[in-house]
């Protein structure tokens, strides 16, 4: 359903873009375009083209992300595409995006560049930095391997972690601890790049996998540029353990209230087949997780239509050996079908509303040219029709007026060709 639906809405942009150019090659073809036109169409169109879908996971530790992710846009493959382990997993912010200008690959840059003040938007513009390794899309074993790269981590002295922004402490099971060896262990990576081939994200989409808390908080760009500017944010909580204190720190400080924004906010409770109890009935089952999702929203203050139970490792496993009652029971449709027919059509409104915004200003400059052309061409045709049956002289006189005025303005538009390129460069 999401497959379908996104298409539909690339087909619809593909359709936009197709139509704003032949606007703009009409207006070349009759000499209408004028140099702010130009721009405000070419930057439509290089708006449409680059248009992205942006979908971030959010939440702490062992919640299932990854799992999540692999059910909803990696299923087809038949296998697990992101690593998903018990434990810490993904140990960097991770995009999965598709260049179709550059080869499969996964871009992770050295978690030293932290020690500077150049934003990771910066870093993407400097290829240089960047480590990358050639991703293996024919097979599926090697992809996976080099995807877990993204779980790499070193051992640093407790300095070193501190100076990379990472808070340091003895037994808090929250903060990055010093080992027996005086080490502290930190994530190899500030963050990692994927550029797959997968039919959604050449549409388009983009995925934002996030760490914990402790990536969150030490990472600036996150919660100031990626988490605000994404389109959607699935915030992922376990169904055995409902909202925890880590749990409700980041919802307050990174997505819920704190941002001033709910719209495209989707709560995930994860794992409901912990709760697939043998010795209780399907009608108990099923009231311990309807009790789960009305904690949760009580908690998150949200709607309990906004909170969406799911068994994401069930779903995974029901989409790869074709078990249409298992996928029925980890409930992940009724998320794909709030995806697709919620966050797409909100995504559209916005490039429709803003298209039509720009475009409408554009004609409006053309229907002013063009009536100015006319008023031109009716005083003129008046002027001619003045002169039916008048003597030569009078005929050479209108000739030299309008050879006059055809200098003046090859005067003046030569004065304007300098001046704009004196304000250009």
């Amino acid at each position: 359903m999401l497959v379908r639906r996104f298409a539909a809405y690339s087909e619809w942009r593909t359709h936009l873009s197709d139509v704003l150019e032949q606007f703009a090659g009409w207006l070349s073809d009759n000499e209408l375009s004028d140099a702010q036109t130009d721009r405000r169409l070419a930057h439509l169109l290089e708006n449409l083209r680059e248009d992205r879908l942006h979908i971030a996971f959010v939440a702490e530790f062992s919640r299932g992300k990854s799992e999540l992710i692999n059910a909803i846009f990696f299923a087809d493959y038949g296998h697990r595409i992101l690593p998903s382990t018990a434990g810490r997993t993904t140990m960097c912010p991770t995009e999965l995006m598709f260049d179709r200008e550059r080869p499969p690959s996964i871009e992770l840059l050295p978690i030293e560049t932290r020690a500077s003040t150049t934003s990771i938007s910066e870093y993407k513009r400097r290829p240089d930095e960047w480590i990358s390794l050639p991703l293996p899309v024919d097979s599926a074993e090697a992809m996976q391997q080099t995807l877990r790269h993204v779980s790499d981590t070193t051992r640093v002295d407790p300095a070193s972690a501190e100076r990379l922004g990472f808070t340091v402490a003895n037994g808090d099971c929250t903060a990055f601890q010093v080992e027996s060896d005086g080490s502290v262990e930190i994530p190899c990576w500030r963050h990692a790049i994927i550029n797959f081939p997968h039919p959604l994200l050449e549409q388009g989409l983009v995925i934002l996998d996030t760490p914990g808390l402790n990536a969150i908080g030490t990472e600036p760009e996150l919660t100031l540029s990626l988490l605000p500017n994404a389109h959607a944010v699935l915030f992922i909580l376990a169904a055995d353990t409902g909202v925890t204190q880590s749990d409700l720190t980041v919802w307050r400080e990174h997505i819920g209230a704190s941002s001033g924004r709910k719209k495209g906010r989707i709560v995930v409770l994860n794992k409901i087949d912990t709760l697939w109890d043998e010795l209780r009935s399907r009608a108990q089952i099923e009231a311990e997780i309807n009790k789960q999702i009305d904690n949760c929203a009580w908690t998150l203050s949200l709607p309990s239509g906004q909170v969406f139970p799911v068994s994401a490792q069930k779903a995974l496993l029901a989409k790869i050996n074709g078990d249409e009652d298992l996928l029925l029971r980890s409930r992940l449709t009724a998320l794909e079908r709030a995806l697709s027919s919620e966050l797409i059509p909100a995504k559209q409104e916005i490039i429709r509303d803003n298209t039509e915004s720009e475009f409408v200003d554009c004609c409006q400059r053309t229907r002013s040219l063009l009536e100015s052309r006319l008023v031109g061409l009716r005083e003129q045709v008046s002027e001619l029709a003045e002169l039916r049956g008048k003597n030569k002289g009078v005929v050479e006189y209108m000739m030299g007026k309008v050879r006059q005025e055809k200098e003046e303005f090859e005067t003046g538009l030569q004065h304007y060709y300098a001046v704009r390129s004196v304000f250009s460069r």
